[in-house]
Parts: structure tokens; C-alpha cells; sequence
């Protein structure tokens, strides 16, 4: 049998995402599957990704590591959920579900975009890992590139955050659901 087979990974690439009164959450500027600028480089205010990793509720997480990959290798994300936080999640209020929920907001501000490319969603179990969806980034067709200032126009911190992955502390990031 498959690894992780009951398991699944869902994103929604977005703009904002804000937190509303009432334990709500807005997301704003949801993209569908791609990312399209006019130019390069160019340096997006805000970019975000709302994340949820599903499991039978009998089949509780035992390790779980959420990551965004940006091509084929270049990690911009890593949020490793500590034990006693999955413990926490496992506990599920309504009887009456069968699927439990760990998600996660993360925010770029801002998102250097350099050229076209892809970001994708990947969690390691226990079990091995799952692949979620992937947000297509591109250059709109007949496109130059744009004068260096645009990129030097930002801030320093956002041309060098490019290169680290940010670590998201997993206590604040994480939430819990059932469904």
C-alpha cells in the first residue's frame, strides 16, 4: 500500500491574509494556479500561502514538515511542527469527523520575482512526503526585462530574505481542524 495514502495537502496562493473578527480568515487575491507579471524583476508587496495537511483521525501525524519550494530545490519556507503541538491537533472536538487539519498562513513581503518559475507545497510524515499544489510564476509573453532599479527600488532585506528559508515558529503557525 502507499505511503500516505489517506493523507492530502491543500494550498491557496494569495495576496493577503488577514484575520478577521469572529476567528475568521480572509484570503485576498487568491491566485489560480499561476502568478502572471508584465515584467522582471520586480518585487511583489505581499505574497502568501494558506496551508492544511489532512489525516484519518485515526491515523494521526507523528512528525510533520511543512515546506514551499521555489523550483526545483531552492526552499523559501520550512515549519517543523514540534511533537506535543501534533499531540494537540490529534485531539478532535467533533465526533462526528473523520479528517483532522494542521494549517498554517505564511507570508513573503515582500516576493522578489527574478524570472519564471514555480512554487510548491511539500510535507514530510512519518510516512514520507506528500506534494501539493504548485503556484506557476510567469513572465506575460513579449515581455522585456525590466531595468535593474526596479529590483534595487527594494528593500535590501527582501533581495537577501530571497536566499534564506524562512523558519516559521510552528507554536504560532499552526492551527488546528476537523472535519
Amino acid at each position: 500500500m502507499k505511503k500516505n495514502a489517506d493523507r492530502f495537502l491543500t494550498a491557496t496562493y494569495c495576496d493577503d491574509i488577514r484575520q478577521e473578527s469572529g476567528n475568521k480568515l480572509s484570503l485576498m487575491g487568491c491566485y489560480q494556479g499561476e502568478l502572471i507579471v508584465s515584467k522582471v524583476p520586480v518585487a511583489l508587496p505581499k505574497l502568501c500561502v494558506y496551508a492544511s495537511v489532512w489525516t484519518p483521525k485515526e491515523q494521526p501525524f507523528k512528525s510533520l514538515i511543512i515546506r514551499i519550494v521555489q523550483g526545483d530545490d531552492v526552499e523559501l519556507a520550512r515549519i517543523e511542527l514540534p511533537e506535543a503541538g501534533l499531540a494537540e491537533a490529534a485531539q478532535i472536538r467533533d465526533e462526528t469527523a473523520t479528517k483532522n487539519a494542521v494549517s498554517t498562513a505564511i507570508a513573503f513581503a515582500p516576493f522578489v520575482i527574478e524570472k519564471s518559475t514555480s512554487l510548491r507545497l511539500v510535507a514530510t510524515t512519518e510516512e514520507g512526503e506528500i506534494i501539493g499544489p504548485r503556484l506557476l510564476i510567469k513572465v506575460a509573453p513579449g515581455q522585456t526585462l525590466a531595468a535593474p532599479p526596479t529590483l534595487r527600488s527594494a528593500p535590501p532585506k527582501a533581495r537577501a530574505a530571497k536566499k534564506k528559508p524562512v523558519k516559521v515558529k510552528a507554536a504560532s503557525a499552526a492551527s488546528k481542524r476537523s472535519r
